[in-house]
């Protein structure tokens, strides 16, 4: 059982109460898995444990924890979970024998597996394969897939994907994006593929990438690329989860026209903007992807800018 795993059942385990209807159904798919379901009654011992109930009223002198993900005024009880998970966390993983920590591999049980997925504008949907790979699928996004007793392949026609690809030494899973390829035996990742770019951020293992040259990212890098440019990024501050998958949109300084792609996938009609100098602006900021008209009208007013709602578009102007 690895880290990541354990780290997915310490994240769900502190939203288990606060899940949407959306979210529900993905935590449904994610525990039909035998192995995740296992990693989340072992949290769910953990936590019940004498020996943490002790830790806990005896906590060390000083705990840092940077939490990126939302906070509701009234949540101080998910606050407080969410530091229990992680203390859990690494209480679980220090006291774990090394034959607890090994991965175990799942192999496909047929000869020839084919499927196409889609999720709608505005909705996102997950599914887990048969050889127990988990896809979740952002909003007005499409992937096809084939698998047989010699490969596993997928491709990302369209909008963003999640990644956590069961391990199968003798099967790489391989991911073609529009001119870039992924190839990974076992690991979770996200690719995100919109017509001006390609970003790719890896959350456990190592991911190998062909995009004109060969590129190797481990846990913690991103890759982006956009026509010939290749950019690798370290975060640190990497969530377990992206952030789209709880219903945010994170922008770190992203140029204004990659935010207005992102949302697009959950607005009703198509967004434009009134010059191609509005393009570049920086954005910060996160937005809820649960009321996208009004993150985008969230979006115009930190930055001076107009939103006119025509009847078949939406426009940004100065």
């Amino acid at each position: 059982m690895n880290k990541h795993r354990l780290e997915q059942a310490a994240d769900w385990l502190d939203q288990e109460q606060e899940l949407n209807e959306q979210q529900q159904s993905e935590f449904k798919q994610w525990l039909a898995v035998p192995e995740n379901a296992s990693a989340y009654q072992k949290m769910k011992g953990v936590m019940a444990s004498d020996e943490l109930t002790q830790a806990l009223n005896h906590p060390a002198e000083q705990t840092v924890v940077n939490i990126k993900r939302p906070l509701k005024v009234t949540s101080y009880l998910a606050l407080a979970a969410s530091v229990m998970c992680l203390g859990v966390l690494a209480y679980f993983m220090s006291s774990m024998q090394p034959e607890q920590l090994r991965d175990v591999p799942v192999a496909a049980t047929v000869n020839v597996y084919q499927l196409e997925l889609e999720s709608p504008l505005a909705q996102r949907s997950s599914k887990v394969l048969i050889d127990g790979t988990q896809l979740h699928l952002n909003a007005n996004s499409a992937v096809q897939i084939q698998q047989n007793s010699a490969q596993r392949h997928v491709t990302l026609t369209s909008g963003q994907v999640y990644f956590d690809v069961a391990k199968d030494a003798t099967r790489p899973f391989v991911i073609d994006v529009g001119q870039t390829k992924v190839t990974v035996l076992g690991t979770a990742f996200d690719i995100d593929y919109t017509t001006s770019h390609t970003t790719i951020r890896v959350y456990e293992g190592h991911v190998k990438v062909q995009a004109g040259q060969s590129i190797e990212l481990t846990a913690g890098q991103s890759l982006a690329i956009s026509g010939d440019k290749l950019q690798i990024d370290e975060d640190a501050h990497l969530g377990m989860l992206p952030s789209w998958r709880s219903g945010w949109l994170e922008a770190d300084d992203l140029p204004l026209a990659q935010v207005v792609e992102k949302l697009q996938r959950y607005l009703p009609k198509p967004v434009a903007l009134s010059s191609s100098e509005l393009a570049d602006i920086p954005i910060v900021g996160r937005f809820s992807l649960d009321d996208p008209q009004q993150a985008l009208a969230l979006l115009a007013s930190a930055h001076q800018l107009r939103l006119l709602d025509e009847s078949n578009q939406f426009v940004l102007q100065r």
